[in-house]
C-alpha cells in the first residue's frame, strides 16, 4: 500500500502530552487483549484517566510494558484518521492530540502532499474510512470522478489553500467558483484531470467569486456554530456560545486568527476527506471545509481575552484541538453531513 501524508504531519511522533489518555473516553477492548487488561471496556477514573496511564511517567503502562501492539485498537490508531481507496492509504490526524495542534501550527511554507512519510510506515495497520471497491467520489448527484480527477482536485485544492497571497476565506471562495465550474463538465469535454489543470491558472471574475460563495455563507456565521452544536448528541457537552463570545466575534479580524494556521487547518479536513466518500457531491465537501473555518475561529474567539486577539502559538493550538473536539469527537457525523448536504439542492 502506498502510504500520503500532508507534509506538516509527516513527522508526527508522540510527546507524551497525555490528552487521549485522560479525555474521559471509556476504551474498548478487543478479545485477544482482554485477559492482558482484565476489561472488556476501559472505564475512566473520576478525573477522567485511564487506569492504565502513569501520571507520573506520563506513559501507558501497557504500551510501555507489554509494546504498542498489545493497545486497545482505538489507542492503536489514535490519532491517526485514515481514508483508504484504490489510490492507497491517506493518513491525517485528530488535532485534539496536542502534538498535532502544534504540528499545524508552528508549521511554515506551502502544504504538500508526503509519500511514504517517516510517522507512518507502510507496514503498520490502517482503520478508518473504506473506500476500496467503492464508487469514486461524486462531483454531483448525477456525475461521478474517476480517481484520477478526484487526484487532480484535491492537488488543486491544497494548492489553493497554500497560496500564501491571498487569505484563507478567499482561497475557499475561489474553491466554491472551480466547484461550479466542475460541476458543468460533460464527459464528452475530455479528461476532467485536463480541466483542473486548467484551473491552476484561472482568474475568477469577482462576480463568479460572489455568486458561487452565496451558497456557502450560511455555514460561515455564529448561527451555523449554533446549529453545529444542536447536532452533539444528548449527554456529551456541547460548547458554550456565551454573549461576551459573540461580542469579541463581531470585532475579531481576520488577521488576528493566524491565517496560516487556518489555511493548514481547512487542508487537514481536505486531505484524505472522508466526507468524499459519504456526500452526494463536491459542495458538500466545499460546505464541511467553509464550516471547518468557522469553527476553528470561532473557538480562536472563545479561547481568547478581551483585547488579546488569539494570535500567539499557544492560544491556536488550544483553538485548534478545541475545534476537532467538536468537529471530530462530539459531533454526530452522520447528522452533520446531512445537514451539509443541502447545499447540493441548491439552484
Amino acid at each position: 500500500m502506498r502510504v500520503f501524508a500532508l507534509n506538516f504531519h509527516a513527522n508526527y511522533r508522540c510527546r507524551h502530552a497525555g490528552a487521549c489518555c485522560t479525555a474521559g473516553w471509556p476504551i474498548p477492548v478487543e478479545p485477544a487483549r482482554r485477559r492482558l487488561l482484565g476489561a472488556d471496556v476501559l472505564l475512566p477514573d473520576a478525573k477522567g484517566a485511564c487506569r492504565f496511564y502513569d501520571r507520573q511517567d506520563h506513559r501507558c503502562r501497557v504500551h510501555r510494558d507489554h509494546g504498542e501492539a498489545m493497545l486497545p485498537s482505538s489507542c492503536f490508531h489514535f490519532p491517526r484518521r485514515a481514508l483508504l481507496d484504490e489510490r492507497g492509504v491517506f493518513v491525517s490526524l485528530s488535532h485534539f492530540c496536542p502534538t498535532a495542534a502544534r504540528l499545524l501550527v508552528e508549521a511554515g511554507g506551502p502544504l504538500r502532499t508526503v509519500e511514504s512519510p517517516p510517522a507512518f510506515p507502510t507496514d503498520r495497520e490502517y482503520e478508518g474510512l473504506d473506500g476500496r471497491g467503492a464508487w469514486a467520489p461524486l462531483i454531483k448527484t448525477d456525475l461521478l470522478f474517476d480517481l484520477e480527477g478526484f487526484d487532480a482536485w484535491e492537488r488543486y485544492a491544497l494548492e489553493e489553500l497554500s497560496d500564501e497571497t491571498v487569505p484563507a476565506a478567499h482561497a475557499l471562495r475561489r474553491l466554491a467558483a472551480a466547484t461550479e465550474h466542475l460541476r458543468n463538465w460533460r464527459p464528452d469535454e475530455g479528461p476532467l484531470a485536463e480541466r483542473l489543470r486548467h484551473l491552476a491558472t484561472r482568474t475568477w471574475a469577482p462576480e463568479e467569486l460572489t455568486t458561487a460563495w452565496k451558497r456557502y455563507e450560511r455555514f460561515s456565521t455564529l448561527e451555523a456554530y449554533a446549529s453545529l452544536r444542536a447536532l452533539v448528541p444528548h449527554g456529551l457537552d456541547a460548547p458554550q456560545l456565551a454573549p461576551e463570545h459573540r461580542q469579541r466575534w463581531e470585532h475579531a479580524s481576520g488577521a488576528s486568527m493566524a491565517d496560516g494556521v487556518v489555511r493548514r487547518y481547512i487542508a487537514a479536513k481536505l486531505f484524505g476527506s472522508w466526507a468524499a466518500y459519504e456526500t452526494f457531491g463536491l459542495r458538500t465537501m466545499v460546505a464541511e471545509l467553509t464550516l471547518a473555518d468557522l469553527v476553528l475561529r470561532v473557538e480562536a474567539v472563545r479561547g481568547s481575552s478581551p483585547g488579546h486577539p488569539p494570535a500567539h502559538d499557544d492560544a491556536m493550538v488550544r483553538a485548534v484541538r478545541a475545534a476537532d473536539w467538536l468537529l471530530v469527537h462530539l459531533v454526530d457525523r452522520p447528522a452533520l453531513i446531512t445537514w451539509l448536504g443541502d447545499v447540493e439542492r441548491d439552484a
